[in-house]
């Protein structure tokens, strides 16, 4: 992961002019940049390879010309989580405050261009510590970092570890504590869109009235409201309040068995996809799991379209709230029709399973077996379920028939 390109301009809504070097200044941005102020959007990044892409579509376009600061090789910005910070070089350090944007019109870029690709895969982020970068120079995670002895052939040896962050998340619901949730700091209203979708609080993005931060800035209390014609229907769940979930699992705070099985409406069996190219998805998850490269500490899902586009991935230290936080981002960017199959880094449990179908995601494939349970729902439901299998290969255990195999 590095920097390739380093552009600046004197007016917003214009295209950058590449320099050598630039000056980050802590809590202002790039010295000399229209960016640069006291607000969250200091500077703006775009990985080089989304400018090829571009350039792939016909568009006469080069570094600068998405009116983005940095242009790096190696990072999928649109897929890290907000509140991840980032080393560049030896000394400037930056954290990650909001993936894309909405334009509320076209600007000059999209004239010139014939596109600005910006809004869907740019992030923009806040100086937290100064200093001068280059082209070339590096980029690495910032994650705490511990003492530890590792033990080995009798003899003591003192290491450092990166560790994994977990904090507690606080999901209120109509001005009322819902839950509780230990999970990865980042994404956390996608994280709460997705939760509430799992939970059967909304069906739709549109039953939000508002989903955000308690007071504007804290990122570990997230309010929701919903329209008053889906409080009616949900009034008898979100009597269910107070509980602490270790994981976002979605059975925590349950009374009944009963309770456990929510209204899921059978899956259609109205697709296929080719088997090779869904394994080597599965197979490849750990290309999109950067904290797991650094922490060995993670779980990730992915969620791909019909063509094997990559659609939404998400990390966190439960499997549950990264599954949350993969469908959250399609789910409020009114997207999750797209979804065909779902890639877990984890064996696949009950809820799991009803989480998938809640999104309407018929496919889930994972790199560990699933339990009675999940294969018994997913039977009754018309979902695929399938695991890497030891040698090589899927073991499928229900929906074959979505996998098309070359026999």
């Amino acid at each position: 992961m590095e920097i390739v390109s380093i552009a600046t301009s004197r007016k917003k809504g214009t295209k950058k002019t590449r320099v050598s070097e630039a000056e980050l200044i802590a809590d202002h941005g790039i010295n000399g940049d229209a960016h640069a102020g006291k607000w969250h959007r200091q500077v703006c990044f775009l990985a080089s390879e989304s400018i090829e892409k571009a350039r792939g579509r016909g568009l006469d376009v080069t570094f600068g010309d998405f009116a983005e600061n940095i242009a790096t090789t190696g990072i999928d910005w649109k897929n890290i989580p907000v509140g991840t910070r980032l080393r560049l070089g030896d000394k400037a350090l930056v954290e990650i405050t909001q993936i894309g944007k909405e334009c509320k019109q076209k600007c000059a870029i999209f004239y010139q261009a014939g596109d600005c690709i910006m809004p869907r895969e740019g992030v923009f982020a806040k100086v937290i510590e100064g200093g001068i970068i280059r082209c070339g120079d590096k980029i690495r995670f910032v994650l705490p970092e511990t003492n530890l002895i590792h033990w080995k052939n009798k003899t003591d040896i003192p290491v450092n570890h990166f560790l994994i962050g977990e904090e507690p998340l606080s999901i209120r619901i109509q001005g009322k504590p819902y839950s509780v949730v230990m999970r990865t700091p980042g994404d956390e209203i996608a994280h709460v869109a997705g939760f509430c979708l799992g939970e059967g609080i909304v069906d739709s993005p549109d039953d939000f009235t508002s989903i955000g931060f308690c007071d504007g800035t804290d990122s570990n209390v997230v309010t929701v409201t919903i329209t008053p014609s889906r409080r009616e229907i949900v009034s008898e769940l979100l009597e269910r309040r107070g509980f602490v979930s270790q994981t976002s699992c979605g059975l925590c705070g349950k009374e009944l068995i009963e309770d456990l099985y929510q209204t899921i409406t059978p899956l259609a069996d109205d697709l296929s996809i080719d088997i090779n190219k869904a394994l080597y998805c599965l197979e490849s998850l750990s290309d999109h799991q950067p904290f797991r490269k650094a922490t060995h500490a993670s779980h990730a899902a992915a969620i791909f379209s019909s063509e094997f586009e990559l659609l939404s991935v998400a990390e966190d230290v439960g499997r549950h709230n990264a599954l949350d936080k993969a469908v959250g981002k399609l789910f409020l960017g009114k997207k999750l029709s797209q979804a065909t199959f779902l890639v877990l880094s984890s064996r696949v449990s009950f809820e799991l399973v009803q989480k998938a179908a809640k999104a309407n995601i018929p496919i889930l494939l994972a790199t560990s077996r699933p339990t009675e349970l999940a294969v018994k729902l997913a039977k009754e439901i018309n979902m695929t379920i399938a695991c890497l299998a030891r040698d090589a290969g899927l073991f499928i255990y229900c929906g074959e028939k979505r996998l098309k195999r070359h026999i």
